[in-house]
């Protein structure tokens, strides 16, 4: 293949991929849940604050029911760092959630600050994710209503990590209690093993 070649097919792999993981939270924000299992292998690994399990079917099944219970988050997400090695890839993208809910009768609005990861794999010509982590970088929650105070116990709040403590504490309410030990920019050691791991499955040597 000659160097325009390679170029171009560098480019098409990396806006499918970039495609790819946008196309998967569109899809789950709109309810769209044939469009987001599509987007998954069969032996997918997710990880998020309230789940964490292998397979695509059954991570969107437990969406579903999530999301009818607990309200609809949104996301927006901005690829921004594909690796190809092959028919394996790895895709890192800023991104940000956010909520709005009712806590002890307040209006709230919640936002996390984060990056999504995942792998993903090539076969029959189509990119598949492969996993979907959450790298947890900071959040912030404020009133619908600026002067309504934010029924939060300060004390509660310090205990928990900085990285995700205000996600943490929504998820409390409603009945999830997040690990402490999720991926975050606050615990840069294990972040730093997390993607050395994740070189090592792209280029075969893990």
């Amino acid at each position: 293949m000659s160097d325009h070649g390679e170029r171009l097919a560098a480019l098409l792999d990396r806006e499918e991929l970039f495609d790819l993981v946008r196309r998967e939270r569109f899809a789950r924000d709109q309810r769209l849940f044939d469009v987001m299992r599509d987007c998954f292998h069969d032996d997918a690994y997710v990880r998020t604050t309230w789940y964490d399990g292998h397979g695509g079917e059954a991570y969107v099944e437990a969406t579903k029911k999530w999301m009818a219970r607990t309200g609809n988050s949104k996301h927006w997400v901005f690829p921004a760092y594909a690796r190809v090695e092959g028919d394996r890839a790895t895709v890192e993208s800023p991104a940000k959630i956010f909520n709005r809910t009712t806590v002890e009768g307040v209006e709230v609005d919640f936002h996390a600050y984060c990056r999504f990861f995942s792998r993903a794999v090539r076969e029959d010509g189509r990119w598949k994710l492969m996993s979907f982590e959450v790298l947890l970088e900071r959040d912030e929650l404020r009133p619908v209503y600026a002067g309504e105070a934010l029924p939060v116990d300060l004390a509660q709040l310090a205990e928990l990590r900085p990285s995700y403590r205000f996600l943490a504490w929504i998820q409390s309410t409603r009945g999830v209690k997040v690990s402490q030990d999720l991926l975050g920019d606050d615990r840069r050691a294990e972040l730093d093993a997390f993607h050395q791991g994740e070189t090592a499955w792209l280029t075969g040597e893990g």
